[in-house]
């Protein structure tokens, strides 16, 4: 073998020409490969960790009450994160994302703007340092500046504004009452590309308190990975989490007051639709009123063990209070009873049942702690007659893997008109679809490009090969005479193809990797969509070496490939033809 790759590189160096000009294409081909796939990936890193990350992170939780897919509320923002950061792997962060579309007017015109919630946490303040134009910093941090917002440069261009100016903002809070407020500019930045630029930054306590979310609410969570590598990561623990949220029955535990006299009571939500009030008729008896109307607001059943203990009679009213699971409040509401009833198996204990409207009004606007700490509580088990009729925390959304799907999955869940708060667990595929979309265009033609590309390359060699062989057939004459094997001729020429293959690939790489150092020089000003492509207004690209070592491996198989059929050739000419053979 020794001998055999002595020969081969003698031969390359004796046709000098030759070879440079195909090493030359074949370095060519490598370049652009190297050059396409890096790019690519440079694109995914953009896309995937900058631009979808930013819009919806790898993979959030998002919740919609009343079946309106514009009223993103989550309650109780810290179940749903321990749940997370228990059982998800390879968690990078997860944040809160709050953002409201309005109506801003600066010095010179007005404009649309994205205001989005940050917490000025050490990730931020990093990438804010570095994007800073003029400002100050502390002004967004410290709290001594109202309301203070961040905006991208382009932005207080547009709006004729800068550090110390004022913003006048308009926009819709989680009730869709109108707020205006004056937001202060802290600090102006540049922008990486288009997308950016619509967004302003302002506190997220601050813009929580404006659009009237409590402490422990917010609009979605988001959840990003280390690294993505493997695109099916964040498919599969989006199932994983799918899973782990199934919905317990929503209870409210606390005391029922009627004049003088209290006692525990425990509340609970009943459906209204026609297959849960045909289980109440069969497992539940009134024995006096009748069912609340289904838009009541103030109108409950009472379990009869709770209405002999304070002497009820249908149309009494009736005090129920309970502790909420945050901001050591009690919350405090009246009700009017609209029937006494009994039912098997809880007759025996204080029950108040609210319909849909009533149970979520106050369940919702007022969590309560959580009623399976108390052995005095009712809690309906699983295998319970009644437990399909009773509200539940959340409803689970099937989950869905397309953006298509997922709006046919809303348009369905608008449909409904559930009071309850609706669960969706999604990835990036069905939030930033449109963008994964792009991204998955712009391979497919850097890679057709390069197919193209290297299927031309790979003509030439064989045809190079082939001319060849028909050159030197009196010398692999000769080579046969004086002993060689008919496989040695063979391996000769696939060892030239290779070893000329290998070392024009590897001038490939070192030039591709001067090129991406020059290109990435250059700073390329467009605010057409095609700047989400770039990084600080540069091409990006992202080399690795297990994309480089692989191709270049498939490039070296590809050209032993090709120069295999041509060699066999060559090698099965007999010693006495070649030698005769002339030209």
């Amino acid at each position: 073998m020794r001998l055999i790759l002595a020969l081969s590189l003698r031969n390359l160096l004796r046709q000098k020409r030759r070879n440079l000009f195909l090493g030359i294409a074949i370095c060519f081909g490598m370049m652009i490969l190297v050059l396409a796939i890096s790019f690519s990936q440079g694109l995914t890193d953009t896309l995937l960790n900058r631009v979808v990350v930013y819009i919806a992170g790898h993979m959030s939780i998002v919740t919609m009450e009343e079946s309106n897919k514009d009223r993103r509320i989550i309650r109780d923002k810290e179940k749903f994160i321990n749940i997370v950061k228990s059982n998800i792997k390879d968690i990078k962060k997860v944040w809160e994302s709050i953002g409201v579309f309005a109506r801003v007017i600066g010095n010179s015109r007005a404009d649309n703007a994205i205001i989005v919630g940050r917490v000025a946490d050490k990730d931020f303040l990093e990438y804010l340092g570095q994007n800073l134009v003029e400002g100050n910093l502390g002004d967004f941090t410290s709290g001594a500046v109202e309301n203070p917002v961040i905006l991208y440069s382009n932005k207080a261009k547009t709006l004729g504004v800068k550090y110390r100016d004022t913003i006048n903002a308009r926009f819709a809070t989680i009730t869709k009452q109108q707020q205006s407020v004056r937001l202060n500019v802290a600090a102006v930045l540049r922008s990486s590309n288009l997308f950016e630029e619509m967004a302003m930054f302002v506190n997220l306590k601050d813009l929580k308190s404006l659009v009237g979310l409590k402490p422990h609410e917010t609009g979605a969570l988001y959840i990003s990975f280390k690294r993505i590598n493997n695109p099916d990561h964040a498919i599969r623990e989006a199932i994983k989490l799918h899973k782990l949220l199934k919905p317990d029955v929503a209870v409210i535990y606390g005391e029922a007051v009627n004049k003088n006299r209290s006692s525990n009571a425990t509340a609970l939500g009943y459906a209204g639709d026609k297959e849960s009030l045909s289980i109440m008729n069969k497992h539940v008896s009134l024995l006096s009123g009748a069912m609340p109307a289904e838009k009541s607001e103030n109108e409950a059943l009472v379990s009869k063990n709770l209405a002999a203990d304070f002497k009820l009679r249908s149309g009494d009213r009736i005090t129920y209070r309970y502790k909420n699971k945050y901001e050591n409040l009690t919350t405090e509401n009246r009700y009017r009873v609209a029937g006494i009833f009994n039912s098997a198996g809880i007759s025996d204990r204080n029950i108040i049942l609210l319909n849909e409207r009533s149970f979520y009004k106050t369940y919702l606007q007022n969590l309560p702690a959580d009623a399976r700490k108390y052995k005095q509580a009712y809690v309906p088990l699983r295998r319970s007659a009644l437990y399909p009729v009773f509200e539940p925390e959340w409803k689970l959304l099937p989950r869905t893997s397309t953006f298509e799907a997922m709006q046919l999955k809303m348009r369905d869940m608008t449909k409904t008109k559930w009071k309850g708060p609706w669960l969706d667990v999604r990835t990036m595929y069905e939030s930033a679809d449109f963008i994964l979309k792009l991204e998955y265009a712009l391979k497919l033609v850097a890679f057709t490009a390069v197919l193209i590309l290297f299927f031309i390359i790979l003509i030439g060699v064989l045809n190079t090969l082939r001319m060849t062989v028909r050159e030197r057939t009196r010398e692999i004459g000769t080579m046969r005479a004086i002993g060689m094997q008919r496989t040695d001729v063979k391996y000769l020429f696939i060892a030239e193809t290779v070893l000329l293959t290998a070392i024009a690939c590897v001038a490939g790489i070192i030039l591709s990797f001067i090129v991406m150092w020059v290109l990435g020089l250059f700073t390329i000003n467009t605010d057409s969509v095609l700047s989400i492509l770039l990084v600080n207004r540069r091409l990006h690209f992202l080399p690795t070496a297990a994309s480089i070592a692989g191709n270049y491996i498939l490039i070296i198989l590809m050209a032993a490939a090709t120069a295999y059929f041509p060699a066999r050739r060559a090698s099965n000419l007999s010693a006495v033809t070649a030698l005769g053979h002339f030209e």
